[in-house]
């Protein structure tokens, strides 16, 4: 439901109505931008640019419950990141968190709850056994996006991996065999495999839970992330949460 539904608090009424009126000396709050990686069947691509399926509903319903002037948009993941870090401020949907990044963003709580998984194509072997699980894809064609998690820690491992831009290229490329295994999440994998159709895949190795969070630039104010806090807190308490692995 659109966010101009909802009343707003006296100091976010006057805040719009300075900003419908200002003049010389008059400075507008910019509106703040909640960002998603292309998901298909979780996050799309709406015509007009903002964010369609059930992660843009949830997106929606966040910016209402929170009462802020806030625009979705969706983007490859390290567009995303360079986005996020440039003004005016915004925040990122399903960011895993990671020392690397625990002070250098803002984390306003968390979004979804899924495992993190070595997908293949329906019927393929299951991987040797190996300590830690995922040494057993070095030698392998093995595809990752860039600029996450899962890339940085294949990296460490010394797995050699084939990395993209999207999901939807890496989906792409495991299911006309360009690549045998694609390490990623859950909520990645499946509603884009389901909502693209082509070969089946099947998760092959499950390596662990993966949370992720609502993360926001730090100059996004204290205020705003309070209240996006509160309001992920009310749309998990209402079940909103459920269809992204948190209940």
């Amino acid at each position: 439901m659109p966010s101009c539904l909802f009343p707003l608090p006296w100091p976010r009424l006057l805040s719009a109505t300075l900003a419908l009126w200002a003049g010389p000396g008059v400075t507008a709050t910019p509106a703040l931008k909640l960002l998603a990686f292309p998901v298909p069947g979780l996050y799309d691509l709406a015509e007009d640019g903002s964010v369609a399926g059930p992660g843009g509903l949830l997106m929606n319903r966040l910016i209402a419950a929170s009462g802020l002037r806030a625009s979705t948009e969706v983007m490859p993941v390290p567009r995303a990141f360079s986005t996020l870090m440039s003004p005016p401020p915004g925040c990122i949907v399903g960011m895993v968190r990671t020392p690397e990044r625990e002070t250098t963003l803002q984390w306003v709580g968390l979004v979804s709850r899924a495992e993190l998984a070595v997908y293949a194509r329906s019927g393929e072997r299951p991987l040797p056994e190996a300590s830690p699980p995922l040494t057993s894809l070095r030698g392998r064609r093995v595809v990752v996006v860039r600029d996450t998690a899962m890339a940085a820690q294949l990296r460490e491992l010394g797995v050699q991996a084939q990395e993209v831009s999207s999901n939807v290229s890496a989906l792409r490329m495991l299911q006309v065999s360009r690549v045998d295994y694609w390490y990623t999440h859950q909520l990645l994998a499946e509603p884009a495999a389901r909502a693209t159709g082509g070969t089946p895949i099947q998760a092959l190795l499950s390596i662990a839970r993966i949370d992720g969070y609502l993360a926001c630039n730090p100059a996004v104010r204290a205020a705003d992330i309070d209240a996006l806090r509160k309001a992920l807190q009310q749309l998990r308490r209402e079940g909103a949460l459920a269809e992204f692995g948190l209940r």
